[in-house]
């Protein structure tokens, strides 16, 4: 990919062009169809994404069920797939396309090497991993907060 095909992309302003020229031998984009799967909870996390344009569900599957409790989305330029970069290196949960979506991915085994070449590369991509954590751990907080704070009667039926 060129560095203007990858700066379109929002999420990749924040690198040079000497960094966006090394990310983009690393990167393809791919396109997929609305309900395409683009990975499932327990695959080998090879490689990371940004949404171009579109909408990915990121969901949860219990062994049976043919539907899955969708626990976030994203969006243009939103980043998913951090997975592949943290042993054991397997998604946790399974990418749907909520509608026709363009996705930038990248081969985390490539961007290891990159990262040798530039550290900077992975300051940047680790503290949007860590905001992304981030951001789940305070919507955790704030829904075991309602749970707690809704009170909940439970009654035991005789017998």
């Amino acid at each position: 990919m060129t560095t203007d095909d990858l700066k379109a992309c929002g999420f990749f302003l924040v690198f040079g062009d000497a960094e966006l020229e090394k990310i983009g031998q690393v990167t393809e984009k791919k396109s997929y169809k609305k309900d395409d799967v683009v990975y499932r909870n327990g695959d080998p996390a090879q490689k990371f994404f940004i949404v171009g344009k579109g909408l990915v569900s990121l969901r949860e599957f219990q062994p049976g069920d043919t539907v899955g409790i969708a626990f976030e989305t994203r969006g243009p330029g939103e980043l998913f797939g951090v997975a592949s970069l943290m042993p054991p290196k397997s998604y946790t949960l399974t990418a749907v396309c909520q509608e026709d979506t363009e996705l930038y991915e990248v081969n985390v085994k490539g961007l290891e090497e990159l990262i040798q070449w530039a550290p900077s590369i992975g300051y940047i991509l680790m503290k949007e991993v860590a905001r992304i954590y981030f951001d789940r751990y305070r919507l955790c907080k704030r829904q075991l907060y309602q749970m707690v704070k809704t009170p909940t009667l439970i009654t035991a039926l005789p017998g």
